[in-house]
């Protein structure tokens, strides 16, 4: 993960914070995920972060136009204070109208990722059909693990779970895990593990990619935050800008997700079954006030 790099954008006495990020190398990410016919693809999931570019370029722009636009507002001598109160809760106002969309779009985008995810991340690769030597070997492994002790079987599928024994977890998870003395509860630890390790390397980008969304997300809200405190009682703005850090369905599966992935081994992307076809569509910052 690349660290961003951090700038800050001024407004009057106000300074919103912000992090420049290497989109286009977010935008080029491709995940290989498993088709409906259980095959594999690559998906071009990188491109979901175009709308979350989108966003911080709108909540940049409308922090330094609208902003500039309140001042100017707030040095009009010819204005009463009801007046200069009035028209900058009017270009707070505008301010929202610029940003909701943006920030919808980027939402949707990300819900359309964490749906990706969910279904395209696969635990194991299929055998393929003439692949015999890989069927006998998965059967010898199932086979060696209803014949372990429960206590040695449970020691081994405590290591499985933490992603340190793929091959062990491609094997149970290739048949019904009853078939390896494994209960529905641990079959679903081993579920993840494999996902952890089959995707280690999409994980780690699919974190970075939920690291940007919560940041620019943040940001937006910060920039509409510290405009809002440049005009008389807007209390009520301000409250309604906060929420919007609490982020979208889309993160928050993705987030949930995350927290039951294991940290396993590294290990190269199997071969067994080959991508084919393309399928393109799934640090907080703090405002000085005014």
């Amino acid at each position: 993960m690349t660290a961003a790099k951090r700038a800050v954008l001024k407004v009057g006495n106000a300074n919103l914070h912000y992090s420049e990020y290497d989109y286009s190398r977010l935008e080029s990410r491709i995940f290989i995920v498993k088709n409906q016919d259980g095959g594999r693809s690559h998906w071009q999931a990188g491109k979901l972060m175009k709308q979350v570019r989108a966003l911080q370029t709108q909540a940049l722009e409308s922090f330094k136009d609208v902003g500039e636009e309140v001042l100017g507002i707030r040095a009009n001598s010819d204005l009463n204070d009801s007046a200069i109160e009035r028209m900058g809760k009017e270009s707070i106002n505008v301010m929202t109208e610029r940003l909701m969309p943006a920030l919808q779009a980027a939402a949707a985008d990300m819900l359309t990722l964490a749906k990706g995810v969910k279904t395209g991340f696969a635990p194991v690769t299929p055998r393929a059909q003439d692949d015999v030597v890989g069927f006998l070997a998965d059967q010898e492994l199932r086979a060696m693990l209803r014949g372990m002790k429960p206590e040695d079987r449970s020691d081994l599928i405590n290591q499985a779970k933490r992603g340190d024994q793929p091959e062990v977890v491609s094997a149970i998870l290739r048949a019904n895990p009853m078939l390896s003395g494994v209960s529905t509860e641990a079959a679903a630890s081993l579920e993840r593990a494999g996902i952890a390790t089959v995707y280690a390397d999409d994980i780690e980008d699919l974190r970075e990619m939920l690291k940007v969304f919560d940041d620019v997300v943040a940001t937006t809200a910060q920039a509409a935050t510290a405009v809002s405190k440049m005009v008389a009682n807007s209390a009520g703005y301000t409250s309604r800008f906060e929420k919007w850090r609490s982020g979208c369905e889309g993160a928050d599966i993705i987030r949930e997700f995350l927290s039951k992935m294991p940290a396993p081994q590294r290990r190269s992307e199997p071969t067994n079954a080959p991508a084919t076809g393309d399928q393109s569509n799934a640090p907080q910052s703090q405002p000085d006030a005014a």
